[in-house]
């Protein structure tokens, strides 16, 4: 399987993802601690940018420098899904060497799992936080994009 690891981290950030938003009301995607700090919203749109991104410079090597538009708070989440998809597929086809891999985990993978984090804080400072789980125990699945 191409680009094994990485696909895992993605499947991975998949999981956390879907977690962080399960118990979410319906005011949720515009709650905000102010201070300009990012809406869980906002911070979707940007991981949205951060996968596009990549599945972009993966494929094509362009750095992709348009901003997205704005969703509202269901698209948003809709469009983020899909994009781990496509960025999964990107994966599957194309196989990366170490450094390459290296990179992609230490910059646009790991920021967007700290954005997870941010969202899962604003869950809990919004009366709904995430149930107890053993992560490294969780059923993480890969994507069968497998040509």
């Amino acid at each position: 399987m191409k680009n094994e690891y990485l696909r895992h981290t993605l499947a991975t950030i998949d999981y956390r993802f879907q977690k962080s938003i399960k118990y979410r009301n319906s005011d949720f995607g515009d709650y905000s601690l102010g201070k300009e700090s990012r809406s869980p919203k906002e911070i979707i749109t940007h991981m949205y940018f951060v996968l596009s991104s990549t599945t972009i410079y993966i494929q094509e090597e362009r750095i992709q420098k348009e901003e997205p538009r704005k969703l509202d708070f269901e698209l948003e989440i809709e469009r983020f899904n899909l994009e781990m998809k496509n960025l999964d597929k990107a994966l599957s086809e194309n196989e990366l060497d170490m450094n390459y891999s290296k990179r992609l985990l230490q910059g646009p993978l790991s920021d967007i799992l700290t954005h997870i984090g941010q969202i899962s804080m604003l869950s809990r400072l919004n009366n709904n936080p995430i149930e107890w789980e053993d992560f490294s125990s969780s059923t993480v699945r890969i994507e069968k994009n497998e040509q």
